[in-house]
């Protein structure tokens, strides 16, 4: 059977239909990885030295855009803007030097890409324990995280805190 160029038409458009499928849910699959190494970057059991808490907060740094925004208007803190990756570092390595453990989980994660920018709405826990001995704390809030893709690389440019869950975890009103 010979093919006539009309007959190739819709073939055509369902491989290229397939290739898109294909590749949104490799990108899908990029930023959630992204997302997942600097979970695991950030999280930590036991207490840190000073020269490990910076090695840290360089490396998780080098995963967030130079500027970041954080829009914290839903606990009252408003807008953060971190105008270079500097000052991000200095501040992950201060928040860091405050805590002996902190364990993260990312939980239902909803992704959306449109061209080099994404977002994911998910559910955030951290458990951890602080230095000053005011002893073990658990939060749990749905965020919006969004990331921009720089030179093939998705990297974090900022968070929106959309409500606080943890009334919806621990069962109570």
């Amino acid at each position: 059977m010979r093919l006539r160029p009309l007959h190739v038409l819709p073939l055509l458009a369902l491989v290229q239909a397939a290739a898109w499928l294909l590749l949104r849910d490799s990108e899908q699959q990029r930023v959630l990885e992204r997302l997942e190494q600097v979970r695991a970057l950030a999280s930590f059991d036991a207490p840190e030295s000073a020269l490990a808490q910076l090695n840290r907060a360089r490396r998780l740094g080098a995963m967030f855009t130079a500027q970041t925004r954080y829009d914290l208007t839903t606990l009252d803190y408003g807008v953060t803007e971190i105008a270079s990756r500097e000052e991000l570092i200095r501040r992950i390595a201060a928040a860091r030097s405050r805590l002996s453990a902190l364990e993260l989980t990312l939980l239902a994660p909803v992704v959306q890409i449109e061209g080099d920018r994404a977002t994911v709405e998910l559910t955030g826990t951290a458990l951890g324990t602080r230095r000053d001995g005011d002893g073990r704390f658990m939060d749990v809030h749905r965020v919006e995280i969004a990331l921009v893709r720089q030179d093939g690389a998705w990297l974090v440019s900022g968070g929106r805190h959309l409500r606080d869950e943890r009334t919806a975890f621990s069962g109570s009103e």
